[in-house]
């Protein structure tokens, strides 16, 4: 049974200033080197008529990891996430590389009387047999965690590049 994450962030800037920042190549570049874990990269940056797609690579330490997923997943736990950002939000589709494990969901600037909010709501499948479950939780959960991490950066970035 898939996991699901639901998130939700305030932002003290209107949907479409986030938007703009939160598919900014230098924002995104500082994100990666703030919180992105060993060899964390951003692969690409598309922007059409539709809005804007990025693509990045994040990786979990491997010391973050439980021994029986080390086990399972020798070369470390690889992510490829691609967001895809439209005016009012975006879809996420993330792999795990030598995996069979995803990560999809949609995400959604609202505004808010002190800005905006970021609502997130994504789904975690990973098909290994007998562990599946038990992965499934630890990747959920290291979602969230990521995704406070990045909360976190944000409001700094935020700070520092408004001062």
């Amino acid at each position: 049974m898939p996991n699901r994450v639901a998130l939700q962030h305030q932002y003290p800037e209107p949907p479409e200033r986030m938007r703009e920042v939160l598919t900014d190549r230098q924002y995104l570049q500082d994100k990666l080197r703030a919180v992105g874990g060993p060899g964390a990269e951003l692969v690409s940056w598309e922007q059409d008529e539709r809005g804007v797609t990025v693509v990045l690579h994040q990786a979990v330490p491997d010391d973050a990891m439980p021994s029986f997923l080390r086990s399972v997943l020798p070369s470390g736990l690889t992510i490829r996430r691609t967001e895809t950002w439209t005016s009012s939000g975006g879809s996420v589709h993330a792999v795990v590389d030598g995996a069979p494990g995803t990560i999809t969901g949609a995400m959604r600037l609202e505004p808010d009387p002190a800005g905006c909010v970021l609502g997130a709501q994504l789904t975690v499948e990973v098909g290994l047999p007998l562990v599946g479950a038990k992965v499934e939780k630890m990747v959920a959960d290291s979602i969230t965690t990521l995704m406070e991490s990045e909360y976190q950066f944000t409001l700094d970035w935020l700070r520092n590049s408004t001062a």
